[in-house]
């Protein structure tokens, strides 16, 4: 009897543990929003629904669905990641929501976004910022359209947002990015551009 208690501790363990993650990562997630509330509201609210989702209780599990998902704590499978990937792509110009990636992926939320960062290196929110900056920097160079255009092209709220997410993840603003990517490499090179800047 004790021998069958001790396998069902054991077995449960690392449920635990999601559970832990889960908990501290609801922590620094509303810090965040805290944080952001003067400053941008959206993304503050955003926070806050993150947070919201990884307190939703995981649906139960059959015996023969707990390896899937203890599998998925130490990384997304080739078939997930390309999935993610590809919905991500298809959808940046709307908002998209860690439950209906983890759905995509047949995780739990929490399962998902530890396995999400195993695989990526950062966190499924901070993946599709990134995804709106690469996608925002590609319009910019391929198209002519104004800023607050590509701005709800790549799911973001407006021109404003556009430039608070860019200049985080760039260190400048999407204008000053476009022009000096626009301008001849050979005046680029020769460092025309920060002698523009400093005049």
């Amino acid at each position: 009897m004790h021998s069958t208690a001790m396998t069902a501790t054991d077995h449960h363990q690392p449920n635990a543990g999601v559970i832990q993650q889960a908990s501290a990562e609801v922590s620094r997630l509303l810090a965040r929003a805290i944080r952001c509330l003067d400053q941008d509201e959206a993304i503050a609210i955003d926070l806050v629904k993150r947070a919201s989702m990884l307190l939703k209780p995981s649906p139960v599990r059959s015996g023969n669905s707990v390896p899937r998902e203890k599998a998925a704590s130490g990384g997304l499978a080739p078939w997930q990641l390309a999935r993610v990937k590809r919905h991500v792509a298809e959808n940046i110009s709307r908002t998209v929501a860690i439950d209906e990636l983890a759905g995509l992926a047949r995780l739990s939320t929490s399962y998902f976004s530890a396995a999400f960062k195993t695989s990526f290196g950062l966190s499924p929110h901070s993946y599709i910022v990134a995804q709106r900056v690469e996608r925002a920097k590609h319009l910019m160079l391929s198209t002519d359209a104004p800023l607050c255009e590509i701005a709800l092209d790549c799911g973001l709220a407006d021109q404003a947002h556009l430039s608070r997410i860019f200049r985080r993840a760039t260190g400048t603003t999407p204008s000053a990015w476009r022009r000096f990517r626009l301008r001849p490499a050979a005046m680029r090179e020769a460092g025309e551009y920060d002698a523009v800047l400093t005049a």
